[in-house]
């Protein structure tokens, strides 16, 4: 009953009233700022929302920026006409830092991959969002990303721990991600084949993710 609860809150979602958030800004509709410095888990961006139609902010919707962190849409929001909503939302490239008050484009949609960390992740808890934002750094920048630039470094400031740490971390970001997809360590960077997918990428990853919850993904 409960995932049956879930599907059919996702389809409802996916079917409800609005545009997307990539239309909302191809139309001029819509502002997206960072909200966030660098090294907050999860980061937090404001959708302003200028247009007549409701925006189905999604997870997966990617952000990105000349200047600031490309980002990836952490949970589903509707932004109602001529008002804004704080929307959270996880780092992608793990070089970069984020830069409060940079405008973001909304362009394209993560892999199915890193939907399904997003939606195994608890954003309201800090140690588990950080657990999947090293999860996805992997995903997007391999195993052996460098932590000693961007976001890690702010993330090791901002969290008041030290690099041995920081390494742990990421030594069990890499165990967590290898049981949740049924593959070896050596082989977690063959699980993010595509950085974007087309516009149905939310109701793929969101059926693969439910496929996974009982057990036939």
């Amino acid at each position: 009953m409960v995932l049956f609860a879930v599907g059919t809150g996702f389809l409802s979602y996916s079917q409800s009233t609005g545009i997307s958030l990539k239309d909302a800004y191809n139309n001029g509709n819509v502002i997206i700022t960072q909200n966030t410095s660098a090294g907050t888990v999860p980061h937090q961006v404001v959708v302003a929302n200028n247009g007549r139609d409701p925006i189905k902010v999604e997870v997966g919707d990617v952000l990105t920026s000349n200047s600031s962190q490309k980002l990836v849409v952490a949970e589903n929001k509707s932004v109602p006409t001529n008002s804004s909503e704080v929307i959270y939302a996880y780092c992608l490239d793990p070089s970069t830092q984020a830069i409060v008050g940079s405008k973001l484009e909304a362009s394209g949609t993560a892999s199915n991959a890193i939907q399904q960390v997003i939606a195994n992740s608890n954003i309201h808890d800090q140690t588990n969002a950080t657990t999947a934002q090293l999860e996805i750094w992997i995903l997007t920048s391999g195993v052996n990303f460098n932590i000693y630039s961007g976001e890690p470094v702010a993330l090791v400031s901002a969290q008041k721990i030290n690099y041995t740490t920081l390494r742990q971390m990421i030594s069990n970001a890499k165990s967590s991600l290898a049981s949740q997809f049924n593959v070896k360590v050596d082989n977690i960077k063959n699980i993010n084949q595509s950085s974007t997918q087309s516009s149905d990428g939310t109701l793929k990853g969101a059926y693969h993710w439910f496929k996974s919850m009982i057990g036939m993904g």
